[in-house]
């Protein structure tokens, strides 16, 4: 992994707990304690935490959990595992189809998988759009408010849009899912409007994750996971709460 990712990490990791665990941080990097042990300094250094002997806290002079990191910052958060996700995924759809592929870097692959087939697409997601080339597939992209840190169109006019489409298929995504609650999570209040009127219009509806969005919480609950047909992940740990509508890519 590298040095950059690991840093994106150590800090996801504090927004969900105050306190890090050396070993447990070694364990989850695969890597060795001395290079965790950089890795904290570094970010002290940037004001995201203070070391303490076996660890480190979040700092207090910062408020991680409000820390939003940059689309090219997760665009290279668990690659391999978005991409399996989003193959195992694109198989369900056929020449003919419509679909909405929704925001995020979760989803951006969806793109490269889909745009040789016949079908329609439409996006919110602005991400991958200027590097498609020959495709096959009709991409649609929604209009709306331009939300440069997540590279998505919103608001109003995204809506009105919206209501006008019926899909075959939407794929969603999230920043996090609550297992115990039964619930998932988005970014904020806009995003969320675009994913309940996508869900609203579909006749099939799944949600794409990787195993780091589980038992995550966001800032906006939008739906529960009953919604769905089924979720998408890249793996799933034993000691979480099973769901009952999981599909596990593993290959």
């Amino acid at each position: 992994m590298l040095a950059s990712e690991r840093l994106i990490h150590i800090r996801k990791r504090l927004e969900e707990k105050k306190i890090l665990n050396l070993k447990d941080i070694t364990l989850e990097l695969e890597t060795s304690e001395s290079t965790v042990r950089r890795d904290f300094e570094e970010l002290e250094k940037q004001g995201f935490l203070h070391r303490i002997h076996g660890g480190a806290i979040r700092a207090k002079s910062r408020r991680l959990d409000t820390v939003e990191l940059s689309m090219n910052e997760k665009s290279v958060i668990n690659r391999a595992s978005k991409k399996k996700v989003c193959f195992e995924a694109s198989k369900l759809i056929k020449d003919g189809d419509c679909v909405f592929i929704d925001g995020g870097t979760s989803l951006m692959y969806m793109f490269d998988y889909l745009c040789n087939k016949d079908i329609k697409i439409v996006t919110h997601n602005m991400l991958n759009i200027h590097n498609l080339e020959n495709i096959k597939a009709e991409i649609v992209v929604v209009g709306g408010k331009y939300v440069t840190n997540y590279k998505m169109n919103v608001g109003t006019i995204a809506m009105e849009y919206m209501k006008k489409f019926s899909f075959d298929y939407s794929f969603i995504g999230c920043t996090g899912v609550d297992t115990a609650e039964n619930t998932a999570y988005t970014i904020d209040t806009e995003s969320a409007m675009v994913k309940q009127a996508a869900i609203e219009s579909s006749l099939s509806k799944y949600l794409l994750i990787d195993k780091t969005k589980l038992d995550f919480k966001g800032f906006y609950k939008f739906t529960s996971l009953n919604e769905f047909d089924a979720v998408f992940i890249d793996s799933y740990p034993k000691n979480a709460e099973k769901l009952d509508n999981i599909i596990i890519c593993s290959n």
